[in-house]
């Protein structure tokens, strides 16, 4: 959303460096107020000073190139008045008046798209972290289901840890045993009933770190657990929501991208 804004209704012309060279002259055909006003930092009764950003438009009479050039530039108002000659100025296929800007914010004000451009690609990356800590988190109780030993735990204790929509995330700690040594593994859920249904719960812990372990009951309700053949299955349809997830904060940031370039 910051990004769109950014791009959107003031565009990143102005933060770009361009090298402006001599393209003639222009005339200036009209002069209208735009919707957009900057404070200029000026004190007016002890108050600051709000000034509109005016559209000044324009028309080449002594065109660089062999056809004439139609334009706008913007800046404050008093820049120029309708019917006079003002020196025009290109860079690549851009043109502008000089002394003004190509977007609706003055070329002084060249570091304000960037604040919106950097705060979208923020909220971006952090969404993605989301996803990401899924997959590490799913792909370690993937691993632990497949490679991993069971063995039966015993309900320990169950405590608040946070909030989540006004409801306490409970944190339900179970212990087991492996080779005489007794681990704690602990299992999240808002709603613990599957977790406290019964003293005792299964767990799959990595036989070479057995502190690595995943209680079953803990998982996502949609994967299924076969205890007579040790097979485990989940709808497709569970799996395409991360990356889905993903695939929405991926393409805000390739969109954020694509914008950037269409303004350079």
């Amino acid at each position: 959303m910051f990004a769109l804004i950014a791009v959107g209704f003031m565009g990143l012309d102005d933060t770009i460096p361009r090298n402006w060279n001599d393209a003639g002259k222009a005339k200036i055909t009209s002069v209208e107020e735009t919707n957009v006003s900057i404070s200029s930092g000026a004190k007016r009764r002890g108050h600051g000073c709000d000034r509109p950003i005016y559209a000044y438009h324009f028309e080449t009479i002594v065109p660089a190139e062999a056809e004439k050039v139609i334009g706008v530039s913007y800046g404050f108002g008093g820049k120029y008045a309708i019917g006079v000659v003002a020196p025009l100025q290109k860079a690549e296929q851009r043109y502008r008046l000089q002394g003004l800007s190509l977007t609706k914010v003055p070329s002084e004000w060249w570091w304000f798209p960037l604040i919106f451009l950097g705060a979208g690609c923020v909220f971006g990356i952090g969404g993605l972290c989301f996803p990401i800590y899924s997959w590490f988190a799913g792909g370690k109780a993937v691993r632990l289901l497949q490679y991993g030993i069971a063995a039966g735990a015993e309900y320990l204790d169950m405590n608040p840890t946070s909030r989540y929509d006004n409801n306490p995330l409970m944190k339900v700690d179970f212990e087991f045993q492996v080779a005489g040594e007794k681990y704690v593994t602990s299992a999240y859920a808002l709603n613990t009933s599957r977790l406290t249904d019964a003293e005792h719960k299964i767990v799959f812990y990595d036989p070479m770190l057995p502190k690595r372990s995943v209680v079953l009951d803990g998982l996502p309700s949609g994967i299924h657990f076969d205890e007579f053949s040790g097979r485990f299955w989940s709808s497709p349809l569970r799996c395409l929501l991360p990356l889905l997830a993903a695939a929405i904060v991926c393409g805000q940031i390739v969109a954020i991208v694509i914008l950037a370039l269409q303004a350079i």
